[in-house]
């Protein structure tokens, strides 16, 4: 049950992403090629994209569409919000935007994460 409960909760983010931020349908379908041509499994779409999602919905627009300053923002003020000590829905939006900006763009902000990921031994 509680997995029907979290899947109808990712759907929302991926719905209202779709309705309400113009070209993020597009992006979406881009970005869940890309995953599956790597090799990475449906899973690894469904927390990307959730978190991609979520990003959008803030700023109403595509992640491709920020510049590096307001990345931070988001990301630090996910980090402040953290109650706990396990920072997994910081990493999740991270790992998903760094894969989302390396196949769409080769983003520089790719850069930027990296340095991030750096600490936790998971950016070669």
């Amino acid at each position: 049950m509680a997995t029907k409960k979290i899947a109808r909760r990712w759907n929302t983010y991926l719905n209202r992403a779709c309705r309400e931020v113009n070209g993020f349908t597009e992006l979406l379908q881009r970005f869940e090629r890309n995953i599956s041509i790597l090799g990475r499994s449906a899973r690894t779409f469904d927390n990307y994209s959730r978190h991609v999602a979520a990003m959008a919905l803030h700023f109403q627009c595509l992640p491709t569409a920020l510049d590096p300053e307001q990345v931070k923002d988001y990301l630090y003020e996910l980090q402040q919000r953290s109650k706990t000590p396990s920072q997994t829905y910081f990493k999740h939006t991270v790992y998903g935007l760094r894969f989302l900006l390396k196949t769409e763009k080769g983003w520089l902000m790719d850069t930027f994460i990296c340095r991030l990921l750096k600490k936790t031994g998971s950016c070669l």
